[in-house]
């Protein structure tokens, strides 16, 4: 796009460019004649880190796998195991949001082929979630954890419907 004529570039054919780094969201481009272009733009928040066929992505909020060689990225984030679509994670990240959760404390979470998700957390304290119906499988936990101490090495087992499902489990 050097040396050509800026009435002649279309804004597609930037933005074209620019979706190809995965870390940018966001983006603006204005033309301020008569040989400006302005492009605005903001890195993604990063979210959790995953493997994809062996290799190192980070997950952005823009719904984007980001490879590792493209930023340098040294923070704590959880990991994410299994073949998940980010708007699906995302989805889940707003509902732990929501209810108020502390899903900062989330070191991991497992994505089954199944569809549900499985969160780990501090102290080796699993929630196994439903494929449908999250938001009031979490707020069954909410309340249970609200009334009882969840120390440590405790499945919690929220696949039924209605139901908690607490186990104790040694190197859970």
């Amino acid at each position: 796009l050097i040396n050509k004529n800026i009435f002649l570039i279309k804004k597609e054919d930037f933005f074209t460019h620019l979706n190809e780094t995965n870390y940018l969201q966001d983006i603006n481009i204005k033309k301020k004649y008569p040989s400006t272009i302005i492009v605005n733009a903001r890195k993604t928040n990063i979210v959790a880190l995953t493997y994809l066929n062996q290799k190192k992505f980070y997950v952005g909020e823009n719904k984007k796998f980001i490879p590792s060689g493209q930023i340098d990225f040294t923070s704590n984030l959880p990991t994410i195991f299994g073949k998940f679509e980010i708007s699906e994670f995302l989805k889940l990240k707003n509902i732990l949001k929501e209810l108020d959760m502390d899903y900062k404390n989330i070191k991991k979470y497992h994505f089954h082929k199944t569809k549900r998700w499985d969160l780990y957390f501090d102290k080796n304290i699993i929630i196994k979630l439903p494929d449908k119906n999250i938001s009031s499988a979490l707020k069954i936990y909410k309340k249970f954890k609200e009334k009882n101490d969840i120390n440590s090495d405790k499945i919690i087992d929220l696949r039924i419907s209605n139901r908690l499902i607490m186990k104790h489990e040694e190197g859970a």
